[in-house]
């Protein structure tokens, strides 16, 4: 199985997205067609890493008494309404407990379904913040988000014999 670990700010939006949720900045419906792009040419599952995960974790354990998880979980399901016009659907999300790097490491060392034979990471952070995966991070901007060479770059990296874990 090929994994996408997929951040959002600064990968779905940039800095001047004008796609709005409740006023706030959202995805880009061109950003998501790389996504969809990027998935279909590899037949890759998406992880969240996200903060945007937060609205998921908080529908799974329950917590909806406070406005600021109520506004995770809307921002949490526009995201997944927007994923699926596109028919693209999350598998899991990674647990916030640390760096990103270290998150995905859990994830990964947790996961007891089909072998995982590659990734990519998507995501606006540096890749010292990715470690111990550095070398399979597809780093974005917050001036550009997700771009065709990114997607052409992350297809080759799921594709490649050499750079499977």
């Amino acid at each position: 199985m090929k994994l996408i670990f997929l951040d959002i700010d600064g990968v779905l939006n940039k800095f001047t997205t004008k796609e709005r949720f409740e006023g706030c900045l959202f995805i880009e419906n061109r950003k998501v067609r790389y996504l969809k792009e990027l998935v279909e040419a590899t037949r890759a599952k998406i992880i969240l890493t996200s903060t945007w995960r937060r609205g998921w974790y908080c529908m799974d354990h329950g917590l909806d008494q406070k406005p600021s998880d109520r506004e995770d979980i809307r921002f949490y399901q526009a995201l997944i309404s927007k994923l699926r016009e596109y028919e693209l659907e999350l598998l899991g999300y990674t647990d916030d407990f640390g760096p990103r790097g270290k998150e995905i490491e859990r994830w990964l060392s947790e996961w007891n379904g089909e072998p995982v034979e590659s990734i990519v990471i998507l995501d606006a952070l540096e890749k010292d913040e990715l470690k111990p995966y550095s070398d399979y991070v597809v780093q974005t901007s917050l001036c550009e988000g997700l771009t065709p060479k990114h997607t052409r770059k992350a297809i080759k990296l799921l594709n490649d014999s050499r750079s499977k874990l």
